[in-house]
């Protein structure tokens, strides 16, 4: 590919900054700043690499530095002649802006230009992204589908109100009766394509993700031990109280924290357990009775052997759902197809024989399908079709 120089164009610091602010928070840019953005393409780099560089060299020197190497003193400049003695750095750093936006390629392969993959997917119609919904089932059998439900208080039971705020959030409060109700059980469950977010009693808080539920009491008052139940993925910000542990209660183990932040997936179908904490510490026991006590920064994996594994958390990949995106980090096409049913709400079917290719980088969750699908497809080792919710992966 050639290099070449284009004129140094103010809106992108405009762009850099909110890269720069928001790279973990799902950002949405205007189609403007993505031309200008695609304009940074020219330079080839491996993505997954330059944006760990984008990382480190993410410095206000470093920018000024980019922006005097980059901007042309006179017209009369070659810069062909001025990028070959430019740090590689530097290109790989430009080259991370974009691919920080854009990013969705098999692992090793770039961006390719033009739009070859939109020619060779078939869409009959297309997906939305899932939505911020879930059902609350009461200790009586009553469901509310959280979706309808208007803001402020919808329910009261034993001494506790059931509210919801003006931003979708679950509240749990007790009112002041001291009536106890750790005996009434309620249930937040989520299906394919929702989400939800809810403050317990305590003050907890929780982020359920798609086809997920969470079982609990409508108060801890007078319990020993503060005690949920989970199926499928969620995040959790515990709130401290020594005297009365935290346990959250899977299929496959059981984890008791005092306080801190960690995110479960109980997934069936993954037929393994991963605990991810990132601050405080956790205690896992399997139910072969094993325990293990983990650190921030790393995971625990459970499965249906006797021991509990321990290693270094890849913490982006399992906080990108609750922050917002989706984040591949060398998976099969299979792997990165359940996470879409989940979100999307539709079927999976494959046609010829499973691609081996590996897939890693990020998208927003707020895509609608088409648009992940054609960057999937960048990688030319699968297509695409679309017809109602049913989606066929062609090799």
């Amino acid at each position: 590919m050639d290099n070449k120089l284009t004129p140094f164009n103010p809106d992108w610091d405009k762009i850099l900054e909110k890269l720069e602010k928001n790279q973990d928070a799902g950002l949405e840019l205007s189609a403007e700043e993505k031309n200008l953005l695609k304009e940074l393409q020219g330079i080839s780099a491996d993505a997954a690499e330059a944006l760990q560089i984008y990382q480190a060299f993410n410095t206000d020197s470093k920018w000024a530095e980019f922006r005097e190497q980059v901007e042309p003193e006179a017209p009369s400049k070659n810069p062909v002649h001025e990028i070959t003695r430019q740090p590689i750095s530097l290109w790989l750093k430009v080259s991370a802006v974009a691919a920080a936006i854009f990013v969705m390629t098999a692992i090793g392969l770039v961006f390719q230009k033009g739009s070859q993959q939109q020619s060779v997917n078939i869409f009959r119609n297309d997906i939305p992204a899932g939505k911020n919904s879930a059902t609350l089932t009461l200790d009586n059998g009553k469901k509310v589908l959280l979706s309808e439900a208007g803001s402020g208080q919808f329910a009261a039971e034993a001494g506790v109100v059931i509210s919801k705020s003006a931003d979708g959030q679950l509240i749990y409060s007790e009112n002041g009766q001291h009536i106890d109700a750790s005996s009434k059980m309620h249930m937040l469950s989520t299906v394919n394509g929702e989400s939800y977010r809810l403050q317990l009693p305590d003050h907890s808080e929780v982020w359920l993700n798609a086809a997920s539920s969470i079982r609990f009491p409508a108060s801890f008052a007078g319990l020993k031990n503060r005690s949920v139940e989970l199926k499928g993925e969620a995040y959790f910000e515990i709130a401290k109280d020594k005297k009365h542990p935290f346990i959250v209660k899977t299929d496959q183990q059981e984890v008791q924290v005092l306080g801190t932040h960690f995110n479960i997936n109980s997934y069936q179908d993954k037929q393994q357990t991963s605990t991810t904490l990132l601050e405080g510490s956790l205690r896992i026991t399997n139910k072969h009775k094993k325990e293990q006590l983990i650190k921030p920064g790393e995971t625990s994996l459970v499965n249906k052997g006797t021991e509990i594994l321990i290693s270094p958390a890849d913490l982006k990949s399992a906080m990108a759902w609750k922050n917002g995106y989706f984040r591949f980090n060398g998976e099969q096409i299979d792997e990165v197809m359940l996470k879409l049913s989940r979100w999307y709400d539709m079927d999976i079917a494959y046609q010829g024989t499973l691609s081996k290719e590996k897939f890693s980088g990020k998208i927003s969750r707020y895509k609608n399908i088409s648009e992940v699908l054609n960057m999937l497809s960048y990688s030319n080792a699968v297509r695409f079709k679309v017809e109602g919710r049913r989606v066929t992966v062609m090799q």
